[in-house]
């Protein structure tokens, strides 16, 4: 069985929309260079954002811009008063460094919740802003009564925005946790012990039927493009129909993503 994202990204919205009312809210969206994958999100992000009634601007940049122009740049809009969070749209060109760029925002505009400051409130246990992709996927779970406590949960990917921090979601929701990469020893075995398999490697149809069994929940968080540039996921085709529950791609994971964004900008906005 497929399961999408509609309505959850719905309710979250009419939560942004009342609080759009109430306060000033705004975002400013970095994008460096061209990648489609980012530019698709940014189409989503954009239309979210009319929806609701928010200022989202986009800050196009050349993948030849210098860092220390960029660092200026974020230095202004942290502030601009009329930006409540700031969001800085990956992958960035080699020659950029992420985690400079990212600590870089002030953690109070940290729309993504992946400064160091928030990471480590998640780390801590404390009240803060969530990683967007993370929150999605426990708010997906819950949304379609799929139980967390108590269950085996297999993470492939352990990036720093998706599987390290949705590891400790999961954890602190009394998962019993397993976080691999394409360089784990025995893959195939790992995903086949758990009962929630979290697909967040980044590579097109990584997740194959032979990886999945019949009572597993599988979340696919890969957003991909194929030759003819229709969005793909992290799990083949065939391992979504092998399983109990798939998430859908398109459709799932990437637009809760998005609402989740903007439920950080309106916690931020909240507090601003």
């Amino acid at each position: 069985m497929l399961i999408y994202g509609k309505d959850i990204r719905e309710q979250i919205k009419e939560r942004v929309c009342q609080t759009a009312v109430e306060l000033k809210m705004g975002l400013a969206i970095i994008r460096v260079g061209d990648d489609p994958s980012s530019l698709a999100y940014v189409r989503g992000i954009c239309k979210f954002a009319e929806e609701a009634g928010v200022k989202a601007e986009i800050i196009n940049l050349p993948d030849t811009i210098a860092e220390t122009e960029l660092l200026r740049i974020i230095a202004d809009l942290n502030h601009n008063p009329e930006f409540t969070g700031i969001m800085l749209q990956t992958p960035f060109p080699a020659s950029l460094n992420a985690s400079r760029l990212v600590n870089a925002v002030d953690f109070d505009k940290d729309v993504e919740g992946i400064h160091n400051y928030n990471l480590g409130k998640l780390v801590s246990k404390e009240e803060g802003v969530r990683p967007c992709t993370p929150k999605a996927v426990i708010s997906m779970l819950k949304a379609h009564n799929i139980p967390i406590e108590g269950q085996k949960v297999t993470i492939i990917g352990r990036s720093m925005t998706v599987g390290s921090p949705l590891a400790l979601m999961m954890t602190a929701e009394n998962a019993t946790v397993t976080v691999c990469h394409t360089r784990s020893r025995n893959l195939k075995e790992e995903a086949l012990r758990a009962d929630i398999l979290v697909a967040a490697v980044g590579k097109r149809e990584f997740i194959t039927a032979d990886m999945v069994h019949k009572d597993m929940v599988v979340i696919d968080v890969g957003i991909n493009f194929d030759e003819n540039g229709k969005m793909r996921g992290d799990v083949h085709e065939e391992a979504r129909n092998c399983c109990r529950i798939a998430s859908a791609v398109p459709g799932g994971i990437g637009i809760i993503t998005v609402a989740e964004l903007f439920d950080n900008l309106r916690i931020l906005s909240q507090r601003a």
